[in-house]
């Protein structure tokens, strides 16, 4: 009852005031009194002159010297009526002032247009309004998204890159809420040119969440690809989408058009992990080989021993044995190069002695597990690594037996060589007896 009898009085003051000046004062003195008034915010004797003002002067007052502040005083009365609402302990007059707030919003959208004054700036404000006093008006923050898809339409960029893409993304985000899909992607595809990184980053989730069907999700993204030829980060998208459905050839042609565009670290590897992925090490190593000369520090590392691998897997030991060597001496504190080159002699004994292994061919896995020991010396993350790869090779190192009869001692050292086995000879290292 309280808030439609202050709204009474109100509505009987500013008709009095069409037919009265306050206290009898001039025009002239009335706009001087109110902004004097609002600048020492005495509001409750501003609100007696702003209500006159904006009633009988809402755009113009033909007496005011210059331009006349006629939006300004409707910004100064929906402040006053905002500070008026916090000082109300009752509930229906502290809603009250909050709608005579919006009254004045109101009037202004009705009074001035798009030429006039700047709309966008309003609904902007008129959102803040709402969402600030959303506690105490009915359904404010639906009224807040209105008001901010009003700024999108009047100004897709300004309001994009408003508050770092906050309101936007409100707005796709409620369209989401309700599965509207039309309607979140309509503001997407409109704010998307605008957007910084992380505004990105959230359409994009969105669009994962809203389109769950893989095929769908590649028909709308190839559109967007149409559209924008250039855009690197629906390539990525589209080439993951290729990925989850099994289409390899189409994951494979977007991942290059990727590297076409934008030769990055990341495009780079994505291609040498679809050539590893089909087997084909050597245009693995071709891109791998370009990663690693615009990489730097440790990473390099990573890659030198990727492509250690890839050469071991075309059996080319020597070459394999050099990338890992350099992967070592990129990162002294990696472990898994000095586990890589233990294979790499491993596999050198699979090739020496094939079916038929001699004693000879056994000291070689003493050499294994050197590295192996070294690897878990300059990491200890390796540790489980090691346990099981010295359960492989240890067993078949050669037995007291063997050492008995080829007069090995232990302790003493042995080089592992051409003198050893021809095949050997390119490992040209020593080892220990065990």
């Amino acid at each position: 009852m309280a808030k439609f009898t202050l709204i009474f009085v109100t509505i009987l003051v500013i008709s009095g005031a069409a037919k009265a000046q306050p206290f009898g004062y001039t025009p002239l003195q009335i706009q001087s009194l109110f902004s004097e008034d609002f600048r020492n915010e005495q509001y409750e004797q501003a609100l007696i002159y702003g209500r006159w003002l904006v009633d009988a002067h809402p755009r113009e007052m033909e007496e005011y010297p210059g331009n006349y502040p006629a939006e300004r005083n409707f910004r100064r009365m929906i402040d006053i009526y905002e500070y008026m609402a916090t000082q109300q302990e009752d509930p229906s007059l502290r809603e009250a002032y909050l709608d005579s707030s919006l009254q004045m919003f109101d009037r202004v959208f009705a009074l001035f247009t798009e030429d006039e004054i700047d709309h966008y700036r309003w609904h902007f404000n008129r959102g803040r309004f709402l969402q600030s006093n959303s506690d105490h008006i009915q359904n404010a923050f639906q009224q807040a998204l209105d008001d901010y898809e009003a700024m999108f339409n009047l100004d897709p960029k300004r309001a994009t890159e408003s508050g770092s893409g906050y309101y936007v993304q409100l707005l796709v985000q409620n369209y989401a809420r309700q599965n509207d899909r039309d309607n979140a992607f309509r503001i997407i595809n409109g704010a998307e040119p605008f957007a910084d990184e992380e505004t990105q980053q959230f359409f994009a989730q969105t669009r994962n969440d809203l389109i769950t069907d893989p095929a769908e999700r590649i028909d709308l993204l190839t559109e967007d690809l149409d559209q924008d030829p250039g855009n690197v980060e629906i390539m990525q998208e589209l080439y993951e989408l290729y990925v989850a459905v099994g289409d390899a050839s189409n994951a494979r042609r977007m991942a290059t058009i990727m590297y076409e565009y934008e030769p990055s670290v990341t495009n780079v590897t994505r291609l040498a992990d679809k050539a590893e992925n089909n087997g084909d090490y050597r245009e693995a190593i071709k891109f791998l080989s370009e990663v690693h000369a615009i990489q730097q520090g440790t990473t390099k590392a990573r890659t030198s021993l990727r492509i250690a691998d890839n050469y071991l897997n075309l059996r080319d030991l020597q070459t394999a044995r050099r990338y890992a060597r350099r992967a070592a001496s990129e990162d002294p504190n990696w472990g898994e190069p000095q586990i890589t080159i233990a294979q790499i002699y491993g596999e050198a004994v699979s090739r020496c002695a094939g079916s038929d292994m001699s004693r000879v061919d056994k000291v070689v896995y003493w050499l294994v597990l050197d590295y192996l020991d070294r690897a878990k010396q300059r990491n200890s993350n390796v540790t489980s690594t090691v346990n099981r790869l010295y359960r492989t090779y240890e067993p078949v190192t050669p037995t007291a037996e063997e050492k008995f009869y080829q007069n090995w001692n232990t302790g003493e050292r042995i080089r592992v060589d051409g003198s050893l086995k021809q095949c050997y000879d390119w490992i040209a290292e020593e080892t220990t007896i065990r």
